[in-house]
């Protein structure tokens, strides 16, 4: 595919590669990312690089420090148990407000987002292990939209960088146990439409959990990606 040329098409160009990269576990927690590397491999200026990275620093997934450069955000147990905390606060408040406020055009886009990602290969043919960007994109714009109704735009802010670190952790959790995430998404969706909001907070508590929790009971195992 050819490379755009518009510098803020590239920059933006180069941002979702690397994005990309790092969710679907092609870059690895605490690898570093050199500069003249990634130049050199997306055919781009320096600048173009830094600023993709700077702008990943903000998203939470690349880290920034003096002497070391730029390294994928690392992952730990603490760091997850502080994310998933985080998350239940404030992802079950925007889903409450949602799920009050929203209206028949916000039902029909969580519909619709949920069947996106219900029909979107999810691991990346031949590279065992790899999600396929395409289901990630899937991924967080179902949970974002679920959480849309709110129509708070702080609201969403916050829960789209949260939700930007948990794809981190819910990629690495995968290879340690089983799980059956089309029926998660779906009693998600459901419980949202029937706007019982008791029984969709508890479906997505279970679901931020699960990740959590795979992770904390094969620490040993985690601690292999890094």
């Amino acid at each position: 595919m050819a490379v755009p040329r518009d510098r803020s098409t590239l920059g933006g160009h180069v941002h979702e590669q690397i994005r990309g990269a790092i969710l679907s576990g092609r870059l690895r927690p605490g690898q570093r990312l050199k500069v003249s590397d990634l130049a050199a491999r997306h055919q781009v200026s320096l600048n173009v690089v830094r600023e993709a990275l700077n702008r990943l620093t903000g998203e939470q997934l690349v880290k920034a420090e003096p002497q070391v450069g730029f390294t994928v955000t690392d992952i730990s147990v603490e760091d997850l148990a502080d994310l998933v905390k985080v998350r239940l606060e404030i992802e079950t408040s925007a889903l409450r407000w949602s799920i009050e406020l929203g209206d028949m055009a916000w039902e029909s886009q969580v519909v619709a987002a949920h069947y996106r990602l219900a029909n979107t290969p999810m691991m990346a043919d031949g590279e065992s292990g790899l999600l396929t960007y395409d289901w990630i994109r899937a991924h967080s714009e179902f949970h974002s939209l679920v959480l849309s109704g709110s129509s708070s735009r702080r609201l969403l802010d916050i829960t789209s960088t949260l939700s930007d670190a948990a794809e981190l952790y819910l990629r690495w959790s995968l290879p340690l146990a089983p799980r059956d995430l089309p029926s998660e998404h779906a009693e998600i969706m459901q419980a949202t439409l029937a706007r019982d909001s008791d029984r969709a907070v508890s479906a997505l508590c279970a679901h931020i959990e699960r990740t959590r929790n795979t992770i904390v009971e094969n620490v040993a195992a985690a601690a292999d990606i890094s």
